[in-house]
């Protein structure tokens, strides 16, 4: 679950500082109002107990979500001005957690480094998208008799591709896929990404689907 810690602020309208609480870890699998605090833009808004004026106050925070493979370091804004030296601490800082986390919680891939929240949010967003674009091809595969398989959820974002994708029954590989994918595409277009897997998969060179988990 999510964790705290105490950092000491002042306000940009009086100039009262106060001690605030500020989330350090999120998980996003598990705290669903944190995620949407961040999808909305509210995540970093803090209420001054002296004038009582809000106002947005960034510190550094990791978001994690192992079912989407997904560990991100979000540090504020102001931090990009020496990107390089920050990313290095961040690396740093992974680095003894690394095993750890990827034994217990399934993280695959590294992390991503993001400066502001603006950046997640939009991570955030657009993987919203992608769940509700596959759903809806989820639903159509099984009213087709297809079966599905599970993309890796950092190729799905580094592709632009549904977190699933169909296959006829009993087949695998790309021409099985691509099969699926167009027989799909043929009665509902309306769905970009699998357009998006139409064109992956022609472009493919050989049966392999790495991208699969």
């Amino acid at each position: 679950m999510a964790t705290q810690g105490i950092f000491r602020v002042e306000c940009p309208h009086c100039g009262e500082g106060f001690d605030a609480d500020f989330w350090t870890v999120v998980r996003g699998d598990r705290d669903h109002e944190l995620k949407e605090l961040i999808l909305s833009g509210e995540f970093d808004l803090l209420v001054c107990p002296h004038c009582e004026d809000m106002f947005q106050h960034a510190e550094p925070f990791l978001y994690i979500d192992p079912p989407k493979d997904m560990l991100v370091f979000v540090m504020p804004a102001s931090y990009e001005a020496e990107k390089d030296k920050w990313i290095t601490k961040m690396r740093a800082d992974y680095e003894p957690l690394k095993a750890g986390l990827s034994a217990a919680q399934g993280l695959a891939s590294g992390p991503l480094f993001l400066f502001g929240l603006e950046p997640l949010t939009a991570l955030l967003a657009a993987d919203q998208d992608r769940e509700e674009e596959t759903e809806v091809l989820e639903f159509m595969a099984r009213e087709e008799g297809m079966n599905l398989a599970h993309v890796k959820p950092a190729a799905a974002r580094e592709l632009d591709l549904t977190f699933t994708i169909p296959l006829p029954s009993g087949l695998k590989g790309r021409a099985a896929a691509l099969k699926a994918a167009s027989d799909l595409r043929a009665k509902n277009d309306a769905l970009p990404r699998l357009k998006k897997l139409i064109d992956v998969l022609s472009a493919l060179k050989d049966e392999n689907l790495a991208f699969l988990k």
